[in-house]
C-alpha cells in the first residue's frame, strides 16, 4: 500500500552499497524505521538530523521495515548543518527522540512542536540555554512533568518529580542555586528563559539533572552518546 507522509529525519545506517536503513518521526504514524534502496545514488541526498522532508513509502508483507521511495526536503536547513553548536543540538535532539517515541505512535503535537523547533533553531542565534528549555518542554508535552505544589520550595525530588520544603530522603534531588533554574525553565516561554544568565557550571548541572529525571520517568531512558559532545561545545 502506498502512503505520503511528512517526516523529521531521526538516523541514518547503512544497510548496503547503495541503501540506508532511515529512522523517521512522521506526522500520521509516530516513530517509523524504513529501507531506503538506492538512497545513496540520489542526487542532493543529506538525511541529516532534524531534516524535514515529505515522504512516499509502501508497506510491506515480507517484512516490519516499510519501504521508502521517495523523499524530498521540505526546506533547505544549512545553518544546522555549517554550525557546529547547531548541528550537535541536532544529533542530541534526534538521539533523544529515538529514546523518548514509540514504535507506531502518532503524537502529532510533539511533531508540531519539534518541527517549529527546527525551524527557530536553524534560524537562531542564542541557544547557551536551548537545551535546558527544550527538555523541560518535552516533558510537559508528554505529560511526565513535575508540578510546582509549594511556594519557594527548598529541593526537587529527581525520583518522585516532586518539589518539597522537606530535605529529601532519596539521594537524586536538586536545591539552590540550581532549584530555580529548573523551575524557571517549566514556567518561562523560550525567549524569556533563553536571555537569563546561567552560570555555565549550573546549565551543565540543569542539563544534568533534566536528564536524570528523563531517566526516572521515561521507559528505556539511558546515557545519551551526544552528551559529551554537548558538554565540549557548551564549555
Amino acid at each position: 500500500m502506498k502512503l505520503t507522509d511528512k517526516a523529521i529525519v531521526l538516523s541514518r545506517l547503512p544497510y548496503s552499497e547503495t541503501s540506508l536503513i532511515v529512522t523517521l518521526f512522521t506526522l500520521e504514524s509516530g516513530l517509523q524505521t524504513f529501507l531506503f534502496q538506492g538512497a545513496k545514488k540520489k542526487k542532493g541526498l543529506i538525511l541529516f538530523p532534524l531534516e524535514l522532508a515529505e515522504i512516499i513509502y509502501y508497506k510491506r508483507n515480507d517484512s516490519s521495515l516499510l519501504k521508502l521511495t521517495e523523499m524530498q526536503s521540505l526546506e533547505p536547513l544549512h545553518h544546522l548543518l555549517d554550525n557546529p553548536l547547531k548541528s550537535s543540538i541536532a544529533f542530541f535532539v534526534s538521539e533523544l527522540m529515538m529514546i523518548c517515541l514509540r514504535d507506531n505512535h502518532q503524537d502529532k503535537k510533539l511533531f508540531q512542536f519539534l518541527s517549529e523547533e527546527i525551524h527557530w533553531l536553524n534560524a537562531s542565534g542564542e541557544l547557551s540555554n536551548y537545551l535546558v528549555w527544550f527538555l523541560a518542554q518535552v516533558a510537559k508535552l508528554e505529560g511526565f512533568q513535575p508540578e510546582v505544589q509549594t511556594n519557594n520550595p527548598k529541593y526537587f525530588e529527581l525520583q518522585e518529580g516532586k518539589f518539597t520544603n522537606t530535605l529529601p530522603f532519596l539521594p537524586s534531588y536538586l536545591e539552590e542555586p540550581w532549584l530555580h533554574w529548573l523551575t524557571d525553565s517549566l514556567k518561562y516561554n523560550k525567549l524569556d528563559f533563553l536571555a537569563l544568565s546561567i552560570p555555565k557550571e549550573e546549565r551543565i548541572k540543569l542539563l544534568d539533572a533534566w536528564l536524570e529525571y528523563y531517566q526516572f520517568h521515561v521507559s528505556g531512558m539511558r546515557k545519551m552518546k551526544s552528551l559529551e559532545v554537548i558538554r565540549t561545545v557548551f564549555s
